[in-house]
């Protein structure tokens, strides 16, 4: 039984695949930290050093890109955690899923460790289903969160150590780039 297990994981995990070689660029979905702090005047390392990007192809067809950039101990830099992910699934209901997932998540492990979140539903979101939060550290604001699913495809944002009261990060920088999430495609190379 045990060897039947352990073949089934070999099996699962080489049916994946992870490309890094992208360049992010060819993906204007994706808010890029640089983006971000020209916008906000943040002092970020522009190296790269803290910077990925990846697309996985997973076994049952479904792909996600996720693009990071975390930094959070530094004096020369303002500590900042900043990821987005996009999910392409297979079908409606396993977009729906990974949607309620994401958002589940966020409630199990962001209300814990002195964090939480505080939902903000005065906006209206593009997409079939979304979610939009402040999250919080010790009471404080310290970021956000936002997920949207538009049919087969979820777009899903998480910053902590960035909070605008204006939601500017949201109106301005990501929702015009949501607004189409349907239509989002991989580049094919």
């Amino acid at each position: 039984m045990n060897k039947a297990v352990f073949i089934f994981i070999i099996i699962f995990f080489s049916s994946c695949s992870t490309r890094d070689d992208l360049d992010i660029k060819d993906y204007p979905i994706i808010t890029s930290i640089n983006e971000l702090s020209e916008y906000f005047d943040l002092k970020i390392d522009k190296s790269g050093k803290y910077e990925t990007a990846s697309i996985t192809n997973y076994f049952d067809g479904s792909t996600e890109l996720e693009y990071t950039y975390e930094l959070l101990e530094s004096q020369k830099y303002d500590p900042l955690y900043y990821s987005i992910t996009v999910d392409k699934e297979r079908s409606i209901k396993d977009a729906k899923e990974v949607y309620l997932l994401g958002k589940g998540a966020l409630s199990l492990v962001g209300n814990s460790f002195g964090q939480g979140t505080k939902e903000i539903d005065t906006i209206k979101l593009p997409g079939d289903n979304s979610y939009y939060a402040l999250r919080t550290l010790d009471g404080e604001p310290n970021g956000m969160f936002y997920i949207v699913r538009q049919g087969r495809t979820v777009y899903t944002m998480m910053v902590s150590g960035l909070y605008t009261p204006d939601h500017s990060l949201l109106l301005d920088l990501l929702m015009p780039k949501t607004v189409n999430l349907d239509k989002f495609e991989f580049v094919k190379k």
